[in-house]
């Protein structure tokens, strides 16, 4: 049989003070077979001449150093460099967690004969880590449906990150999937374009990543682009099916994609600015003139992709926020968004996520 090696990438930026706890968990890693890519993204501090320490320490290490060009095309760069049957996308900041999250990984791979295998993760900031983030989702034909997508994109969420999964090499460069220079978001583009080629899925249960809670980055941040950034994603998604000539209805991913950044919009402008309902609403506004978005709102409203969602009060929901919209109600959408902040259900549908962990891996 051939032999498994795993390339873990890691992408490195202004991350001095987090990336000896980051390479001190992947050193640890109880799979042997592990090349470390580490990419230095032009980063202006301290954290080249680390990189080089490390190579010089570690057989096992590989640094490639590159001008600044974002995330994206970092972990690109990471890509071309790597040699391994799979890869692991890991940021600097955050950690592996526990020594055996690769093997695990590896070892669900190879008995189903995965593409990408998704694992859970935890959350931490300093000494406290949250309990296990848990993925909800299951292989086989599953896969292939909207409900699936529903929950692996949007309603959990675990389907849109790069880090805390494993993907086949071979997967990735055979089809050419490479991740955009979007500023953020740049996972969710990733996953989306792997997604439509179904990749065969594997899941383990157990938390392989420890995702950390640093309100320095860049999800922490008022975003002035997100607007045209989300529009750019989804358009250029449908660029992307049309060109590589998919035929494959994937409507729901634009769809729900425009559902949840009216959300995140309106979310933004009163976490970050302190804005009203009138402010929240001339956003919304301003966002609902775009023909993608209105197209959108209106296949929702009218139920499309609605009835294939296995959570009932997701359906309802969509249902009648989407409608709203099209009838221009921004001001009730943004109140409602209001409403569900002020009584933090937001926050309890994060927290509904999390269950304690069995065990590490």
């Amino acid at each position: 049989m051939e032999k498994v090696t795993v390339s873990v990438i890691v992408p490195v930026y202004k991350t001095e003070a987090y990336l000896k706890e980051c390479m001190d968990s992947v050193l640890e890693q109880d799979f042997p077979d592990l090349e470390i890519i580490l990419v230095d993204d032009g980063s202006p501090d301290n954290c080249p001449a680390l990189c080089d320490r490390y190579a010089e320490q570690y057989e096992k290490v590989r640094v490639v150093h590159k001008a600044n060009s974002g995330l994206g095309l970092s972990r690109n760069a990471g890509m071309e460099a790597a040699t391994g049957t799979y890869l692991f996308f890991l940021d600097s900041d955050d950690c592996l967690d526990g020594p055996g999250a690769i093997r695990v990984l590896v070892e669900r791979a190879e008995e189903q004969q995965a593409d990408i295998v998704v694992g859970s993760f935890r959350r931490f900031s300093g000494e406290r880590v949250s309990e296990v983030n848990v993925h909800h989702l299951r292989g086989g034909d599953y896969t292939r449906t909207v409900d699936f997508r529903f929950k692996g994109f949007y309603m959990y969420g675990h389907l849109s990150y790069n880090w805390g999964k494993l993907y086949r090499r071979s997967f990735l460069e055979e089809r050419d999937l490479k991740c955009r220079a979007y500023p953020y978001t740049q996972d969710k583009a990733h996953n989306m374009a792997c997604c439509v080629y179904r990749p065969v899925y594997a899941f383990v249960e157990e938390s392989v990543y420890r995702y950390r809670v640093n309100e320095g980055s860049v999800t922490f941040r008022y975003k002035k682009d997100y607007m045209e950034v989300w529009l750019s994603i989804a358009s250029d998604f449908q660029e992307f099916l049309r060109e590589r000539q998919i035929s494959e209805d994937y409507g729901d991913l634009i769809d729900f994609h425009f559902f949840f950044g009216s959300f995140f919009l309106v979310k933004q402008e009163q976490q970050f600015r302190k804005h009203g309902v009138l402010e929240s609403a001339r956003v919304l506004r301003r966002y609902g003139r775009y023909p993608l978005v209105r197209r959108a709102m209106g296949e929702l409203a009218r139920g499309k992709y609605i009835r294939e969602v296995e959570a009932f009060s997701w359906r309802v929901l969509i249902r009648l926020a989407s409608l709203g919209f099209r009838l221009h109600l921004y001001w009730l959408f943004a109140v409602g968004i209001a409403m569900l902040r002020s009584l933090r259900v937001d926050e309890g549908i994060t927290r509904s996520r999390y269950r304690k962990q069995g065990g590490k891996p």
